[in-house]
């Protein structure tokens, strides 16, 4: 019996996929492969390669000392050369049969609309494409597709874990839900975990939101509305769902926080985590 792992997209919420490894790490669970979207790939490729979770706190703490998320400072292409830079001691020269846990990639093929899963040939590429979140950074031609993050569909492949071959899924969840958001909270704000309520106007009353405000909680009434019938449609084994409503997709200000968020969740569901490895 195999046990996938699946790690979902969300920005500097899924430092909280570390915390969660520290746990199934320190209590021997074991992944046979892993899924991962967006941060949840970049987690998931650089756990594959060896890296601990003491490490990958440490690799994602350059993140925080640099200005990759600067979306004033940078261009989306030059964002994206800084990633591939930061990226590039870990990953250049890799490939997916250099991975100690086959791996698999989930981005959005932006012709047709439809996922892709990236699991042979260099990682580099791969990794950048499951990322390439639309504004940050520019999607990437990768075998003739132009390849964004795979959260543009949804967040959390439960549906790639069963086609990979996993019998039981164990899925980590960092996309927050609707109920718990401020209800016309603005773009912004909402991104980077900074209230700020004089970039887009105020909102005085919570039955007249601006424009953008409402938008944005169009999207994410879209987005949240598919992710729940995806969920539905492939439910995991084990859903972890880490408390880390309160920080924005680019907020890397508190990681340790994110970190711990992680280990919190997956010691709430530890009887449920040792009974599916004893399970085996």
């Amino acid at each position: 019996m195999k046990i996938g792992l699946v790690l979902g997209g969300g920005g500097s919420r899924g430092i909280a996929h570390i915390g969660v490894l520290q746990v199934l790490v320190r209590e021997g669970i074991p992944i046979d492969l892993i899924i991962g979207t967006s941060m949840g790939g970049i987690v998931g490729v650089l756990f594959a390669l060896g890296f601990s979770p003491h490490q990958l706190t440490e690799q994602m703490s350059v993140l925080q000392r640099t200005s990759l998320f600067n979306l004033k400072q940078w261009s989306a292409r030059s964002r994206q050369r800084m990633l591939r830079s930061l990226l590039a001691e870990p990953l250049n020269a890799k490939t997916f049969a250099d991975l100690h846990i086959p791996t698999t990639l989930v981005a959005v093929d932006l012709h047709h609309g439809v996922e892709v899963a990236l699991n042979h040939g260099p990682l580099m590429p791969a990794v950048l494409a499951t990322s390439a979140v639309p504004a940050v950074f520019p999607p990437v031609e990768l075998e003739g597709m132009q390849l964004a993050d795979g959260g543009v569909i949804d967040s959390l492949a439960t549906r790639a874990a069963a086609e990979c071959g996993a019998d039981k899924v164990i899925a980590v969840d960092i996309e927050p839900s609707l109920e718990k958001e401020n209800l016309w909270v603005d773009p912004v704000s909402a991104i980077t975990g900074i209230q700020l309520p004089f970039v887009f106007g105020t909102n005085e009353s919570p039955r007249s939101p601006n424009a953008l405000a409402a938008m944005w909680r169009a999207w994410r009434v879209m987005a949240w509305h598919i992710h729940q019938e995806r969920l539905a449609a492939h439910p995991p084994d084990i859903l972890l769902r880490p408390r880390v409503e309160r920080y924005g997709s680019l907020d890397f200000k508190e990681l340790q926080g994110l970190v711990l968020a992680g280990v919190a969740e997956a010691e709430r569901h530890l009887t449920e985590l040792k009974a599916l490895a004893n399970a085996i």
